[in-house]
């Protein structure tokens, strides 16, 4: 176990953000096209094979899993 908190709190934040979209389209070249949360769309890797529209988390252009399907409430504070 490591006992360097700095590192430890590195650990927590480096890499690339995990981001929730939206699977908009399944394409023939096994990618999935996806709307983001700011309503950008994009392409990634990876067909989950859910129910178009269906909730995926992407992470560095990849589906990686599916995400839950709950509305998204934006608050400015």
């Amino acid at each position: 176990m490591r006992t360097d908190l700095w590192g430890q709190f590195g650990d927590l934040i480096e890499g690339a953000p995990r981001l929730l979209a939206t699977v908009t389209a399944h394409n023939g070249d096994g990618t999935s096209s996806v709307t983001l949360i700011d309503g950008s769309t994009t392409r990634v890797r990876n067909q989950l094979g859910g129910t178009i529209p269906y909730n995926v988390w992407v992470q560095d252009g990849k589906a990686i899993e599916t995400g839950p399907n709950l509305p998204l409430v934006d608050l400015d504070i």
